[in-house]
Parts: C-alpha cells; structure tokens; sequence
C-alpha cells in the first residue's frame, strides 16, 4: 500500500506542475479581463473539464500527503485513523463543494 501511495502522490504532483503554472498565469492576466470574460472562461468546456481534473489531482494529493503525515507523527492506531478518514471526509466534501460551485456557476 505504500509503494502505491507513493506512486500516486508522485504522479499528482508532476500533474499539478503544468496546472498551477497555467492557473498563475491566469491569475496574473485575470485583472485585464471582464466579470463576463472569466465567467465564460470558467464555464467552457476546457475551463469545466481543468478544473474538475485540477480538483480531483489537488484534493488526491492533499489527502494522500496529510495521511502519510499523520502515520508518521500520530502514533496512537485509533487517533491515526480516526484523524486520516476525517481527513478523507473533509477531502470528499471540498471536492464535492468545488463540484457542485461549478454546477451553480455554469447554471445547468
């Protein structure tokens, strides 16, 4: 089980390189853009489909990072699990927000 988180953790990250320096860039161009603009941009195809795959990788990652945090450092076997499903939960839940802002922004 740890190779396959350390593979997937690795994975994740390569993907994120490439979104947060195209997200960095938009942010630094976004002041020259109209409310109008960034809202179509968003609610495109390729603005839907990035930031679902930028969720999915991102809220991968930060779960995957924090549990392996917390089997190091938390040594208690309950609190350890208790603590990393609590992680999952809270991971499951943000993705599911960022989901469901996009429905809402999108207005499907």
């Amino acid at each position: 089980m740890a190779i396959y988180h350390w593979k997937i953790q690795r994975i994740s990250a390569i993907l994120l390189v490439p979104a947060v320096i195209y997200i960095t860039f938009y942010f630094l161009n976004i002041g020259s853009l109209s409310y109008l603009e960034v809202i179509n941009d968003i609610t495109s195809n390729f603005g839907i489909l990035f930031i679902i795959f930028v969720a999915i990788v991102l809220f991968t990652h930060s779960s995957l990072g924090i549990e392996t945090i917390m089997e190091d450092y938390i040594h208690d076997n309950f609190l350890q699990r208790l603590f990393i499903n609590l992680s999952k939960v809270i991971h499951v839940i943000l993705l599911l927000t960022t989901l469901i802002s996009l429905t809402l922004i999108k207005g499907i």
